[in-house]
């Protein structure tokens, strides 16, 4: 099942992920270098980077010459390719079970403000370099 990415409109990848034929989204050069393990970065080569948006697939990073770079490669978990806790916001590492314990159990939050006020969610401003999407 292929992911939306909020903030991927208009940046459609021109190749599909060569593991699991899905379209992914395009990721800037400097997303990829800061998720990337050590390892893995150093094999980075001047091509466009994408995001495989297919949940089923162990792709994270795919390039237009064919490179790929699984989950192993990445330093962060990716939101949609795991269970919970995924990460909803990358700059303050705010998991969604913590939004549904301020919501369910605190019954602190009822609105999107209130969630950023209580979980430091949606926050930050290093987006292009912490979350895999770079949105």
């Amino acid at each position: 099942m292929a992911h939306g990415v909020c903030g991927g409109k208009g940046r459609e990848a021109a190749t599909v992920c060569p593991r699991c034929g899905e379209r992914g989204q395009k990721v800037a050069p400097i997303t990829i270098a800061s998720l990337l393990n050590t390892e893995a970065a150093e094999s980075l080569e001047d091509v466009q980077y994408n995001l495989c948006l297919s949940s089923a697939c162990n792709v994270v990073y795919y390039g237009d010459n064919g490179t790929i770079f699984t989950k192993e490669h990445v330093r962060v978990p990716v939101w949609f390719k795991e269970e919970t806790p995924r990460i909803i916001c990358y700059c303050n590492n705010v998991t969604d079970r913590e939004i549904l314990e301020h919501i369910v159990n605190r019954q602190c939050c009822h609105n999107l403000q209130d969630i950023r006020e209580h979980t430091g969610a949606n926050g930050g401003r290093e987006c292009l370099i912490k979350n895999p999407a770079g949105t």
